[in-house]
């Protein structure tokens, strides 16, 4: 069944403005989908920014912080993304959850079979507000 299923880490981070937090992953997985965590905020969804990470093989993990205002070293593209809450059933790269593996997003491996193992840092994020939040990490095998 642990094959099937998928595993859940919640994570806090910062609000927007404030130091990006590495989204790190705790498995070698398939597919992962990063979404804001209902918990905070009253279940008022905040929007998330950030930046995707180079996930290749041989760059430092957890990716190096940059200074705020600018991108890290390892952000693939190097500019600012924003992803907006999924409210009214939106899709795309622009909405959350933001999605990697499987058939909707990037992976790596000879038969693009997974996106990382443990260790890898997928994203670093904040929220897309002055208030602080959290994501839900969660990872398929």
């Amino acid at each position: 069944m642990a094959a099937v299923n998928p595993k859940v880490t919640n994570i806090a981070i910062n609000a927007q403005g404030g130091a990006m937090t590495n989204i790190v992953l705790t498995i070698m997985c398939s597919k992962v989908e990063v979404i804001e965590d209902p918990s905070y905020n009253g279940g008022v969804p905040q929007g998330l920014q950030g930046y995707y990470m180079d996930t290749q093989p041989g760059l430092p993990s957890p990716a190096v912080i940059a200074p705020i205002g600018q991108a890290p070293p390892a952000a693939s593209p190097a500019n600012l993304q924003t992803w907006l809450p999924n409210n009214n059933g939106q899709i795309g790269k622009a909405y959350e959850p933001i999605i990697f593996g499987g058939t909707d997003g990037r992976v790596h491996g000879a038969y693009s079979d997974f996106v990382g193992a443990q260790g890898t840092t997928i994203l670093q994020l904040t929220t897309n507000s002055p208030d602080a939040g959290g994501v839900l990490l969660v990872e398929w095998p």
